[in-house]
């Protein structure tokens, strides 16, 4: 005749099981917040892309124009990206009489939004 084992090891407590499922659902809900946020940072770095990409063709139609043609000052556009509204601004300085000192900065129309911002800074020379 075969024993029985103790009823001890016959299997898992109560107790046992709702303690897996409570670790099991926080590893789960751990999982799900990283997602979100890696979500987040992604769609960020998108735009962040997209404002580089705008600024250098502006930085290059800049400097494409003729040195004579730039006159000091500053230029102002409003552009989209990702279907938000940023104001783009482009001040040309003089820095010697050879040497023009571009700067360009796009940053969003809503001054207290946490999207992304970017600028960027290059110099146009006359042709020697």
């Amino acid at each position: 005749m075969k024993r029985c084992p103790p009823p001890s090891r016959l299997g898992f407590t109560l107790i046992e099981v709702v303690a897996a499922l409570v670790i099991f659902a926080l590893g789960v809900l751990m999982v799900i917040q990283t997602s979100g946020a890696l979500s987040r940072q992604m769609e960020y770095s998108a735009r962040t892309s997209s404002l580089v990409v705008l600024t250098h063709e502006w930085l290059d139609s800049l400097q494409a124009t003729p040195f004579d043609s730039l006159t000091e000052g500053t230029l102002s556009d409003t552009s989209t990206v990702d279907g938000l509204l940023y104001q783009g601004t482009a001040e040309l300085s003089l820095v010697t009489p050879v040497l023009m000192r571009i700067e360009i900065h796009l940053s969003p129309n809503d001054s207290a939004s946490i999207m992304p911002r970017y600028g960027a800074t290059s110099y146009r020379a006359a042709p020697w």
